[in-house]
């Protein structure tokens, strides 16, 4: 069992992880069809790509992980986590592709970082106040509901 502390970062991970492979099982899967156009012969080599296969399976757990990342945290604050797929995936597709990042889209990922990092401490304190507001009654039944920050 994952710590409660560790909880929250690692499913992030985890989304970060699947949803980068998903992106990169979509690139493999372009590069091993090569320049068709558009046609049944496009559709049948979709379908028999193993890396289709993988594409599809992860964009499945990358559903499937958000929805969990969800069940513990308010969607305001777990969304702006999801830009970090803009860093991962172009470091992936350096390592694993050999494609280059250039020096606007290197500071283009660089702000992305710095949003989420300024972006973190807002919703935090927005949520805590939130919650105070909203304190249920002691006799309201919980929702089972949990806030990120006690993960």
């Amino acid at each position: 069992m994952i710590a409660a502390s560790l909880r929250f970062p690692v499913l992030v991970g985890i989304y970060l992880l699947v949803d980068t492979g998903t992106q990169i099982a979509f690139e493999a899967t372009s590069r091993a069809i090569g320049d068709m156009p558009i046609s049944p012969a496009f559709l049948q080599a979709v379908a028999q790509s193993p890396a289709s296969w993988v594409a599809a399976l992860l964009y499945f757990a990358t559903y499937a992980s958000w929805i969990l990342i969800l069940k513990y945290c308010p969607l305001g604050k777990a969304f702006p986590l999801t830009t970090l797929s803009y860093v991962t995936v172009p470091l992936a597709s350096w390592l694993i592709f050999g494609e280059g990042v250039g020096l606007v889209p290197a500071l283009g990922i660089a702000l992305i970082l710095a949003g989420v990092w300024l972006i973190g401490p807002e919703a935090e304190q927005s949520e805590a106040k939130t919650a105070e507001q909203a304190k249920p009654a002691a006799s309201t039944p919980s929702t089972g509901v949990k806030s990120c920050a006690d993960l």
